[in-house]
């Protein structure tokens, strides 16, 4: 009994859909007025009826620059030029206390603009070293991240 009930559901299911578009709608007469076809009750531009207008300037809240917090405090982001990874290497969230390959030691790697994040200068034996949008601390003899800031760059 009850595989016939749900059976009978099934069956009803997969019709209904077509029982409903079989109906004709106001819309569907044959020669009526369809999506392409303007009926005289239909709102829109033409030789009568005026066009909506031009649209009202929509509210938008004000932009603020992109920011980064690190140690409490809010920072802008800096818009540096492309960061190209060397071959091999693919974007990674560094944290604190990790080695960095020694590839990223090298002038080329290095963040000397600190001063337009308006972070603390690095401590002596340490450098900023930029990974992707991310700024690192490094200390340069050991190859330890010691600090990371997420996001600095866009």
């Amino acid at each position: 009994m009850k595989r016939r009930l749900v059976i009978f559901g099934a069956i009803a299911a997969l019709l209904l859909p077509e029982i409903a578009a079989a109906q004709p709608g106001p819309d569907r007469r044959p020669g009526g007025p369809g999506p392409n076809r303007p009926g005289p009750n239909r709102p829109g531009p033409g030789p009568n009826r005026p066009g909506p207008g031009p649209r009202p300037p929509q509210y938008r809240p004000p932009q603020r620059p992109p920011q980064f917090s690190w140690r409490g405090r809010y920072y802008n982001r800096y818009r540096g030029p492309a960061f190209r990874y060397p071959r091999g290497y693919a974007y990674r969230r560094w944290t604190a206390g990790a080695f960095l390959p020694a590839l990223f030691l090298s002038s080329l790697y290095y963040f000397d603009d600190w001063r337009l994040l308006g972070v603390a200068p690095p401590p002596p034996g340490r450098r900023w070293v930029r990974y992707g949008p991310d700024l690192l601390l490094v200390n340069v003899r050991t190859r330890r991240v010691e600090d990371v800031i997420y996001g600095a760059f866009y």
